[in-house]
């Protein structure tokens, strides 16, 4: 229900052509109002005071059933809302799907997602989470408006560290230990083959070699590079599938990486290129971003290159009205460089291209032992939060697979959730101790909540909701709990404008903190029939909606903790 809107169509003023939506805001203090109006910057406009306006706004306005009164204060309209008839409105709205019907303007319009990123033959580690989740939340957040949203991962298969492994693999490794132990071979074996090359520099030649000849896709080489390839990519998909992330697309660098003449044919046509030491660049200083590299000066290709044949094969395939591209801050001058580019071969990606990025992402120094010593790769992030919520979960009176289940789900939640808490420039520290805890503002907190809300909907064995008798819903506690379900599409609406999934993740933990008000000032079952009953139906619209907002910030839903 769009109350803000009902209160801008509503406002009426002579000779005055403002779009009042923009104008119509929530008031901070609820004894001043439900929604206010500043009229002070109608003043140049109409030529009068703001006081005056406000009374004339005030004096103007329909008398509607959803509007208890208006006062004016000082220039500006505040409009108490009638919480009986809004409460109603709202709870049907709710009930029938309209609060979650697609929005027209952005059905039939597609954008694609390039987050992930996952680099083959080599682990997952703690920064891909970032990129996955923010990546994975917004293309849910935008599938939900309406839009089309197409999930590729562009995944890094290109360049020397493919050379080394098979290198390593062909004079260190053997094919059995490949099959068997996968990336973990395969980081055996280019670690291996760094520590080496550290003593002998000719290995680092012999690298190249290779790599070329996966270029040239050789008879011996190729086959190897392949069959790499598809082990590493096997390894990732198990991992995302933990992580419930699935994409449309897993074409990476190396499909684009015999584009390098139709790129530079294309700013050739352009008079875009220019020679720079032996290599080709797009001068950028004009814009203050410096030179874009296109060519090396041996011949070959770099990540502009490929990027710019990325869109343009991503948007003869999918005719994309967005492309948002999901990385770290430390990414932002390439993107910008990149995009500046292609606004300027004029094929029209101007504004189509988008850069959202983020802060760091890490663990306490310590915290957590790593196969490698170091940094934890995301797998052993992974078993580390299992662990913790099996121990969490093993006094619970449930059979063993369905301690499991739940154990699993708190624990990838967890992790999936860490990202898409804070607002994504902020760096990030994953906290170990307190992540997986029932209090404060985490996912298990949101899972526990909404385990709570079940609890009570079964016991109270109520499925007839036909004659609600909404004077029973007056209480205060419940009144703010319905009209905060009521900012569910705004909310969501601004994170899709920002790119920002932390607004919903503030938005659940502020609904969820308004329940646990009210299940402590009111008791839901009662010998009152039509009190329970009213009281279950605001509850059984509630785990609807919190139902849709874990889906947009990939938190698995628990109905019993």
């Amino acid at each position: 229900m769009n109350i803000k809107k009902i209160i801008s169509d509503n406002i009426k003023l002579e000779n005055c052509h403002v779009d009042f939506l923009g104008l119509v805001s929530d008031t901070a203090d609820k004894k001043m109002g439900d929604f206010s109006v500043a009229c002070f910057s109608l003043a140049k406009v109409l030529r009068k005071s703001p006081i005056q306006i406000a009374e004339d706004i005030k004096n103007c306005f329909p008398k509607l059933d959803i509007i208890d009164h208006i006062e004016v204060v000082n220039g500006y309209v505040n409009f108490f809302v009638n919480k009986n008839i809004c409460v109603k409105n709202i709870l049907e709205e709710i009930s029938s799907g309209v609060s979650f019907e697609k929005d027209n303007k952005y059905v039939g319009k597609t954008v694609c997602f390039d987050y992930s990123s996952v680099n083959l033959a080599k682990y997952m580690h703690i920064g891909h989470l970032s990129t996955t989740m923010i990546g994975e939340s917004l293309a849910r957040i935008y599938e939900s408006l309406g839009f089309k949203s197409i999930r590729i991962n562009y995944i890094g298969d290109y360049g020397t560290p493919f050379g080394k492994m098979i290198y390593a693999h062909l004079n260190f490794g053997s094919e059995e230990e490949l099959n068997a132990r996968g990336v973990d071979y395969l980081q055996d074996m280019y670690v291996k083959f760094c520590k080496l090359a550290e003593e002998d520099s000719s290995l680092e030649e012999q690298a190249r070699i290779y790599f070329k000849k996966i270029c040239d896709k050789d008879e011996v080489i190729y086959p190897i590079f392949l069959k790499i390839i598809e082990i590493s990519k096997i390894s990732a998909k198990n991992i995302l599938d933990k992580l419930d992330v699935h994409f449309d697309s897993w074409k990476g660098e190396y499909s684009y990486s015999g584009e390098l003449n139709n790129v530079l044919d294309l700013l050739k046509s352009k008079n875009l290129l220019e020679d720079s030491q032996g290599a080709k660049i797009v001068n950028l200083d004009k814009y203050n971003l410096g030179a874009c590299l296109i060519q090396k000066s041996d011949g070959t290709s770099i990540y502009a290159t490929r990027d710019i044949a990325a869109v343009l094969d991503r948007y003869s395939t999918y005719k994309f009205d967005k492309m948002i591209y999901v990385t770290a801050v430390q990414q932002k001058l390439h993107f910008e460089q990149v995009f500046k580019v292609m606004e300027l071969v004029e094929l029209g990606f101007k504004d189509k291209l988008q850069h959202v990025y983020y802060g760091m992402f890490s663990l306490p120094t310590g915290k957590i032992a790593s196969r490698k010593g170091k940094q934890a790769v995301l797998v052993d992030l992974m078993d580390y939060a299992l662990q913790k919520t099996t121990d969490i979960i093993s006094t619970r009176p449930y059979c063993e697979d369905k301690k499991k289940e739940i154990a699993k789900k708190i624990a990838y939640s967890a992790l999936k959730f860490t990202p898409l808490k804070n607002e994504r420039i902020k760096d990030t520290v994953f906290d170990v101790e307190n992540a997986f805890s029932f209090d404060g503002d985490t996912s298990a907190y949101l899972q526990y909540t909404y385990a709570r809300i079940c609890s009570i909907i079964r016991k109270a064995g109520i499925t007839n909701f036909e004659n609600i008798n909404y004077s029973k819903l007056n209480a205060e506690s419940i009144c703010n709990l319905v009209m905060e379900l009521n900012n569910y599409k705004s909310t969501v609406t601004k994170a899709m404008e920002q790119n920002e999934p932390s607004i919903i993740s503030k938005y659940t933990l502020d609904i969820c903190k308004q329940f646990n008000k009210f299940y402590t000032t009111e008791k839901v079952v009662t010998d009152d029939l039509e009190s329970t009953t009213a009281k279950i139906y605001v509850l059984q619209n509630l785990k609807t909606v919190l139902e849709k907002l874990f889906n947009l910030i990939c938190i698995d839903t628990v109905e019993e903790m």
